[in-house]
């Protein structure tokens, strides 16, 4: 039997070589239709980002007393609450957006996400391969594991694909994460593009929106500290 592992048994402290490093987590969904004017919807950061925005191809709008200057296509601006002295990087990641129109049934071996429970039981679901141990959920993705109708008018729908492979950030960041006033302009703002393949036979990578629906999900990388050694 599969026994679980014990976080901090063999392990207990994090070393680094910045003064005062912090992190700012977010994911927000790309939506740039929407008639918020933001490019984006759901923005979780724990209150730490101000604003999100990318290309809208509705009326740009505002958000927390700022318009969205609607950056080209595959642009986001990152508009953040704090000052900070040092960008250092970040990471990203992708979760893909769904694909297609619902579906009753599923075929063995395809990649299905649930987008409705109906009313479908347990064992309908465990039947189609839904894992032993988990409770089925909207949002949940599984393998099937035999075809056929899920029942219960349950729904499913396949997963689509983002379209991006990589994020950069545009210009030397370090010049604006020290705002003067920040309690009327809002803290430090990054720039960065996200890149994906040109057309299906270019493989040559240019500034492309994620797919609507793509849930983006970052980490930016700072140090608050004024303290610096070989200029880190």
């Amino acid at each position: 039997m599969s026994q679980p592992r014990g976080f901090g048994l063999n392990g207990k402290s994090i070393y680094g070589n910045i003064c005062k490093p912090e992190f700012v987590f977010c994911n927000f969904v790309v939506d740039s239709a929407n008639g918020n004017g933001l490019g984006i919807r759901s923005l979780k950061s724990n209150g730490y980002i101000e604003n999100v925005f990318m290309h809208t191809s509705a009326t740009p709008g505002s958000n927390n007393g700022f318009l969205n200057p609607n950056p080209a296509s595959g642009i986001a601006q990152i508009q953040f609450k704090n000052n900070f002295n040092y960008y250092l990087g970040g990471f990203n990641g992708f979760v893909s957006p769904l694909s297609g129109s619902n579906l009753t049934s599923v075929s063995a071996n395809v990649t299905y996400v649930i987008t409705s429970l109906g009313t479908a039981s347990l064992a309908q679901w465990q039947a189609k391969g839904f894992p032993l141990g988990f409770t089925p959920a909207v949002g949940a993705a599984f393998v099937a594991t035999a075809s056929g109708s899920i029942g219960g008018s349950a729904s499913v729908k396949v997963q689509g694909v983002s379209g991006v492979t990589a994020v950069e950030a545009i210009g030397d960041a370090n010049q604006l994460i020290a705002n003067s006033a920040i309690a009327s302009n809002s803290g430090a703002r990054v720039m960065v593009q996200f890149l994906g393949a040109t057309n299906s036979s270019t493989t040559t990578l240019i500034p492309v929106a994620p797919a609507d629906g793509t849930v983006v999900a970052m980490s930016f990388w700072f140090d608050a500290s004024s303290v610096t050694v070989d200029g880190i």
